[in-house]
């Protein structure tokens, strides 16, 4: 492996390393949400406060997307993915402090399938970069 070769895979090791955070912060939250319809009411604050450090992880992940896009070892896709994400976890906040269901947790499921196919494309690369 050449200089330019590590210098051009870091940010995608990055990206990788991000989005699977990522992909894990979104499955305990449908854990916690599960949990708290389950009975379990503390569920609830824990759902709360994972959703600040999913949109908090989205917003990473959507910088180490945009640093790997122009470094020229990722796909422009996946930083418009990241901040779409990104912005749809910011307005599920509100959706859910002010209880409105309806639109909360079918757009929470939406952003989860999406952050699950966003992790697992970071996974699949050709020649080492995420295209």
């Amino acid at each position: 492996m050449t200089t330019i070769d590590t210098t051009r895979r870091w940010p995608v090791i990055s990206f990788r390393i991000v989005a699977t955070g990522v992909a894990t912060l979104v499955l305990l939250q449908a854990a916690l949400a599960g949990s708290f319809l389950s009975g379990n009411f503390e569920s609830l604050a824990a759902h709360a406060r994972n959703g600040g450090m999913t949109t908090a992880a989205l917003l990473l992940q959507t910088a180490v997307a945009a640093l790997a896009w122009r470094m020229g070892s990722g796909a422009v896709q996946l930083m418009v993915a990241s901040l779409a994400q990104t912005l749809v976890a910011a307005v599920l906040i509100p959706l859910g402090h002010h209880r409105i269901l309806t639109v909360h947790v079918p757009l929470a499921v939406l952003l989860a399938i999406g952050v699950l196919i966003v992790a697992a494309r970071s996974w699949r690369s050709e020649s080492s970069e995420i295209r």
